[in-house]
């Protein structure tokens, strides 16, 4: 592996940049899957039942609780980040492959699941280097251009994918193979990123880094408010997809038809959205700005399951996708301005950690409640706790400029 330790910062971020692209391409074939495909595929074609579809939902998630362990122990190894990072991709990519195989509903579960799983647990690995490789006046506007280029490929494979399905429905073995092999190219990628070896904390167990919650209290406070509101949109992010694809809500869309409100649109509007949320990320207050992205979700959310007219559903899906555009960016940067340097890693496999503990339980609670009180309900209540998180982020204004973000970060 090439050394970079002598780069100077500018050809450190564009070395960075460049690979980062090429992960964010390959991450956008696989984010059709993770939206849309992976839960679709089990429903049409292997007609899962409450708790397949809980799992498949919850399985990003589930790899996000794993993240703080996989982060703890890679720390033991001495290796860069990169290596940490790309070696779960490599069996994502392989285990993505071998369901196109599945002659089952839970053996194709069971590989979904865990190559879902293995695809977000890596990512205290890319906060931690674009911290250390991206200036911190210009984090933001690098990172989201992989992001624009991660949402333009999920628009072309989904439109690409679903199309492909309804023409042919055997041809869901293909798209699968297609998410696995770009598995394998985003493993590529992050190999190559530039990085330094992970920090090793001297920890006994990975538990430790829960601490940072009550220790940093204005972290943790954070941390409540994006749970909350995190878990609010997390229990009906799969039920979106059951919503316009099964036959229980009256809609029992096509792949194309739901893929165009659940990828297509949302992906659209984030195109478009992202670049702009980047440059109010670097330049402006961030909390408040998180509190703009909460209510653009809220509105969105509540209006999503309303109603069974496809036209109103796609301003809705519009407005989630706009929210989308700037949660990308937040969700995956905002532990650099809460953090000191050489604990970023370690906050963020705390921040990944919840969000996984909520996305996890999130779709399990939400299948179980639009059973109990129907679809246009549960949206209400999204969109109120929505509303209570962002209300609570008020008195946390003052820390949201930034707490630890040296000179040495701004580059001119």
């Amino acid at each position: 592996m090439i050394d970079f330790s002598n780069l100077s910062p500018e050809v450190l971020a564009q070395k960075t940049f460049r690979w980062d692209l090429l992960r964010g391409f390959f991450r956008g074939v696989i984010t059709s899957g993770t939206q849309t495909f992976g839960l679709f595929i089990a429903i049409r074609y292997f007609d899962a039942d409450l708790l397949s579809k809980s799992l498949i939902g919850s399985a990003p998630f589930m790899g996000m609780i794993f993240s703080l362990f996989l982060f703890h122990y890679a720390a033991l190894t001495n290796l860069k980040k990169s290596v940490c990072g790309s070696l779960p991709m490599i069996v994502c990519g392989a285990l993505l492959i071998l369901a196109a195989s599945a002659d089952s509903l839970w053996s194709y579960t069971l590989c979904i699941v865990l190559g879902f799983m293995l695809l977000t647990a890596i990512i205290p690995f890319l906060t931690s280097i674009y911290h250390d490789n991206y200036p911190a006046n210009r984090r933001g506007a690098f990172y989201s251009k992989a992001v624009l280029v991660t949402v333009l490929v999920s628009i072309v494979s989904g439109f690409w994918g679903s199309s492909l399905m309804d023409q042919d429905p055997a041809f869901y073995r293909w798209v699968l193979i297609a998410l696995g092999v770009a598995g394998l190219g985003k493993a590529y990628a992050i190999w190559n990123l530039p990085s330094d070896k992970i920090e090793d904390h001297n920890h006994t167990n990975p538990f430790n880094h829960m601490k940072l919650v009550w220790e940093d209290r204005s972290f943790g406070y954070v941390l409540l408010t994006w749970f909350i509101m995190g878990f609010a949109n997390l229990w009906i992010l799969p039920l979106r997809v059951d919503y316009l694809t099964s036959s229980t809500y009256g809609i029992a869309g096509s792949a194309l038809f739901v893929a165009t409100l659940i990828t297509i649109i949302p992906d659209l509007m984030r195109a478009f959205s992202a670049p702009l949320f980047a440059k109010l990320f670097d330049r402006m207050n961030f909390i408040v700005l998180r509190m703009i992205i909460n209510v653009v979700f809220a509105l969105g959310v509540g209006l999503f399951f309303l109603t069974k007219d496809p036209y109103v559903i796609g301003i809705a899906s519009a407005l989630i996708g706009i929210a989308f555009g700037g949660g990308t960016v937040a969700w995956g940067l905002w532990v650099t301005k809460y953090a000191p340097p050489e604990k970023v890693g370690a906050y963020m496999s705390v921040h990944v950690f919840l969000t996984g503990v909520r996305g996890t339980l999130g779709p399990l609670v939400g299948f179980w409640t639009v059973q109990q009180i129907g679809p246009s309900a549960i949206g209400m209540v999204s969109f109120s706790l929505m509303i209570l998180a962002t209300l609570m982020l008020i008195p946390e204004i003052k820390h949201g400029r930034g707490k630890h973000i040296p000179s040495s970060q701004v580059v001119p």
